[in-house]
């Protein structure tokens, strides 16, 4: 699907304000482009970005700090030391799934050579970062293991707020 400046526009206002009414965008967007936007148009629209899946989902970002979520930090994991490196891969992917059934962890991604996981995790305490990162660091299938504990976000805090743990769920131990 190709966008267009109205597309780009629409997708700009959503996400500042994703419960905007459609005749406010469309207000908004008419005065921007010096040109009548009707709000049929922006349903028409936002229908089409949804059906291509432009538009995945409407969500909300919530404060992190004020549900109690004040440590975040990135982990790294690189797993390796096996003969063939299918075996490294499927080593990967075991703890790569494991690390997905944690809550509190919001940002998942293999790295290209996809023996590598990157992480971001929140917690409550410092020591529950640790905790997750001293168990990864003893598995014997695990090389390198790094977590750097962050400070508040200057850009980017509204991804944290998408992803946090608001109900707790049964965790797998092994890590």
């Amino acid at each position: 699907m190709k966008l267009d400046d109205k597309d780009m526009q629409i997708l700009s206002l959503l996400q500042t304000d994703g419960r905007a009414k459609y005749t406010q965008i469309a207000r908004t967007l008419s005065k921007a482009m010096k040109q009548n936007i009707p709000d049929t148009t922006i349903l028409f629209r936002i229908r089409k970005l949804q059906q291509a899946g432009v538009i995945k989902k409407f969500t909300v970002s919530i404060d992190q700090e004020m549900l109690g979520f004040t440590v975040c930090g990135v982990l790294f994991v690189e797993i390796g030391g096996h003969i063939l490196r299918d075996i490294t891969v499927e080593h990967t992917q075991k703890i790569k799934a494991d690390l997905e059934n944690r809550t509190n962890v919001i940002f998942l991604a293999l790295n290209e050579t996809e023996t590598g996981i990157f992480a971001f995790i929140l917690g409550k305490q410092k020591t529950e970062l640790e905790e997750i990162f001293e168990k990864l660091k003893d598995n014997p299938d695990v090389v390198d293991a790094r977590l750097w504990f962050l400070k508040q976000p200057s850009k980017g805090e509204t991804l944290v707020g998408t992803g946090l743990p608001l109900i707790e769920t049964e965790e797998k131990e092994d890590v």
